[in-house]
């Protein structure tokens, strides 16, 4: 049986967080190997330490998803299916962060408003 990316995708529920299956070479190998690249590639929004704790935290969230992964494809597929999550879960924290005006945006437009 071949394991496809978006059979992962339709799982509804998923179990408790298992931070256990950190403990796992592979996992924190792919884990760090992710957020190095995620720290190149977006360096000035993301710093490593937050993208490798994202990671670890979708691992921890998804541990029934990580090891089936790694049992039937290894450790490519999962820096693949890790790397996607976490683009996910930083683009839509980006979105929400686009929406909100900064208080100093917000003091410039008091400030010129006063004028």
């Amino acid at each position: 049986m071949n394991l496809n990316l978006a059979d992962l995708e339709s799982a509804e529920a998923h179990a408790a967080v298992d931070w256990s299956v950190l403990a796992e070479p592979q996992v924190d190998s792919v884990a760090k190997a992710v957020a190095r690249g995620f720290a190149r590639d977006y360096g000035l929004t993301l710093e490593y330490d937050d993208a490798f704790q994202e990671a670890v935290l979708v691992c921890a969230e998804r541990s029934l998803d990580v090891r089936r992964i790694l049992s039937e494809s290894g450790p490519g597929l999962l820096h693949r299916w890790l790397s996607q999550r976490l683009r996910d879960r930083w683009l839509t924290e980006a979105r929400h962060r686009a929406g909100h005006t900064s208080y100093e945006a917000a003091q410039q437009v008091v400030g010129s408003g006063e004028r």
